[in-house]
């Protein structure tokens, strides 16, 4: 039996085709059903196309993940906490316009920043503790501790001047820690919850006289009673 497809209709099919991709994309925006309709419609007339029936069948919206910047309760994965992302099935509202006329999906958070580990650093200097066997005699347990574990060694051990992100994830790497998602914010949050840290400025972060007693009198720390 002849294909009774004209080619104009075959050319419609093909551009729809390859369009689809993008189209769904930018419908699945939208949470309420009639704006995803209207918007369906007006992108398969831009392309040249006057019945959007074809083109019913969009592709469900795909999760959403999200990263979470600390665990509040200061444990790492070792407590049983995953600190890493949440994942949910429902699109975020995208459509509720604001005062400043901009839309609730152009607020979402950025991507973390990639931050890269300082490489050059001796974590076994000649006669001085090194780094791994400061842990083995402090045991940090919790991100708050691990974090002014890394930075005391590196001010008072290692006497690095001006210690940023880049050598507290090269301290994460020479033990084998699981680096937080956001290793600024734990560094902020570790000064603002236990005040063991200075990190006014994040390219010269400090101990404080707090973090350095913590350190030289009161490590290892008694766990939790709740961990």
């Amino acid at each position: 039996m002849a294909d009774a497809t004209s080619p104009d209709d075959r050319d419609s099919f093909d551009r729809l085709l390859d369009a689809m991709p993008r189209i769904a994309e930018a419908v699945n925006t939208f949470s309420s059903e009639k704006n995803q309709r209207a918007a369906l419609d007006a992108l398969v007339r831009a392309i040249g196309l006057t019945d959007a029936g074809a083109a019913a069948a969009l592709p469900a919206s795909p999760p959403i993940s999200i990263h979470l910047p600390v665990d509040e309760t200061g444990q790492d994965d070792a407590a049983g906490v995953s600190t890493d992302l949440v994942t949910e099935t429902s699109p975020a509202p995208a459509e509720t316009p604001k005062s400043n006329g901009t839309s609730a999906s152009k607020r979402r958070r950025s991507p973390a920043r990639k931050w890269e580990p300082v490489r050059d650093i001796n974590f076994r200097p000649a006669d001085k503790q090194s780094f791994k066997d400061l842990v083995a005699e402090k045991q940090p347990a919790t991100i708050d501790q691990k974090n002014i574990i890394a930075v005391w060694w590196l001010e008072q051990i290692a006497e690095i001047k001006e210690i940023g992100v880049g050598h507290v994830l090269a301290a994460y790497k020479e033990c084998d820690w699981r680096e937080p998602s956001y290793p600024d914010n734990a560094l902020q949050v570790t000064a603002s919850r236990e005040h063991w840290l200075d990190t006014k400025n994040m390219k010269a972060i400090l101990t404080t006289p707090s973090g350095r007693n913590v350190v030289q009198f009161d490590m290892p720390l008694k766990k939790d009673k709740k961990a």
